[in-house]
């Protein structure tokens, strides 16, 4: 099976593109006439206009809020009874969307090409999140494919929800903090060089907050092409530290070392374990390999070793309780209540219970930092501008007092 991209007109005349999975062009023109559809143009759609694109500094990945859309799709469509090919044909008649319409054709033509079907996802997305990845294959090893993407969509479209929240609670301190900004470069650059010509006709020295001003104003007004290289070349450097192992991991130590965005980066870590812990537990894989795939989703690499180390540990026959150990971003009501699971044999409800209640210490956290944010950007924007207006009335207040002695 291969994808096409076609161009078709409906019964009223009306242009329709999409993308149609079939083995050959005429197979592709012959489903399209049997849709009702005159083909006017199909062929096989390129590589890089299907999910798996690259970006700038690596794979794309798809859209969190599509990816949330898809899933409560094929949730309700493989809760309904449908088979995972004829639930991709729905969701891409129903998709609404030309991204989610062709992740939907790519995903079904690479699984009747034998992948299994979260390989096939993640290929025709670019790169999906890797407790995505880990809990399909759970729930396709399991038989459970459809309740995980039902525990999926329940998850992705609560993040989402928060990150609406954080956002809009940021977008009026940015608004005011770009309109400051915008007030600041005016007066910098067009008031103040006047106010310092006329200062200086009089021959006395300008206060030290303007000088230092208009010295900072004059730096960035000559070396500005240098300083556009210099925030190019950190961007690159960034981009580089976060693919290489050796620097990446003095940038988490680094990070990790600071008080607040260490903290906020174990809960993150704890919240998103214990998630893929529990999609996998529940979805009845073993229990080793539950840990193993909880491990792939860290994304720092101490915190991914050590939930290997404890993969290995438990395979080695130790109980899940010595493994869990030396997670050091685990926090201990976390660790209590999956050892509560694991000795009363309810280990898939505990962990689920262990999750949710991560995930909602993370989302306080980051909720607070939220909130702490715009009063601290204010009042970080209103001295910046305190400043230069300081540095523009100085001189006339002197010019003032020259007049007027």
């Amino acid at each position: 099976m291969r994808t096409f991209a076609f161009l078709a007109y409906t019964a009223e005349g009306r242009r329709r593109r999409g993308v149609i999975v079939a083995e050959n062009a005429a197979g592709a023109a012959a489903l399209l006439r049997a849709r009702g559809l005159m083909p006017a143009e199909v062929v096989v759609r390129p590589a890089a206009a299907r999910g798996a694109g690259r970006g700038l500094f690596g794979r794309r990945r798809l859209d969190r809020d599509l990816l949330a859309v898809f899933t409560r799709q094929m949730a309700v469509l493989l809760g309904a009874g449908l088979a995972a090919d004829a639930a991709l044909d729905a969701v891409q008649a129903s998709a609404g969307a030309a991204r989610l319409e062709g992740l939907a054709a790519e995903t079904k033509a690479r699984l009747l090409k034998g992948e299994p079907f979260s390989l096939a996802l993640a290929a025709a997305a670019g790169e999906l999140p890797a407790y995505v990845t880990a809990a399909l294959r759970a729930g396709e090893q399991s038989g459970e494919l459809a309740a995980v993407f039902q525990t999926l969509a329940d998850h992705l479209e609560a993040s989402g929800a928060e990150r609406a929240q954080i956002a809009s609670a940021l977008v009026y301190p940015a608004f005011v903090a770009s309109v400051s900004v915008l007030v600041a470069f005016v007066l910098t650059t067009s008031v103040a060089p006047e106010i310092v010509a006329m200062f200086e006709a009089t021959g006395r020295p300008l206060p030290r907050l303007t000088q230092i001003l208009m010295a900072v104003t004059g730096f960035v007004r000559g070396h500005w092409p240098l300083l556009l290289a210099a925030l190019a070349a950190l961007a690159g450097f960034l981009a580089l530290v976060a693919r290489t192992p050796a620097l990446r991991a003095r940038r988490d130590r680094l990070l990790m070392a600071l008080p607040l965005v260490g903290r906020l980066a174990r809960m993150a870590a704890e919240a998103q374990y214990l998630r893929t812990l529990a999609l996998v537990v529940n979805s009845r894989l073993p229990l080793v390999e539950a840990l193993g795939a909880a491990a792939g989703v860290l994304a720092q690499d101490r915190h991914r070793a050590e939930a290997a180390a404890a993969a290995e540990t438990l395979r080695r026959g130790a109980s899940l309780a010595s493994a869990l150990g030396g997670l050091s971003f685990l926090s201990p009501v976390g660790r209590q209540l999956v050892q509560a699971g694991e000795a009363s044999a309810r280990l898939g409800p505990m962990t689920e219970r262990a999750a949710r209640l991560a995930e909602a210490w993370s989302a306080t956290a980051r909720k607070r930092v939220a909130v702490l944010i715009e009063p601290l950007l204010m009042v970080v924007v209103g001295m910046m501008v305190l400043t230069i207006v300081l540095a523009v009335l100085l001189p006339i207040f002197d010019l003032q007092a020259t007049i007027n002695p």
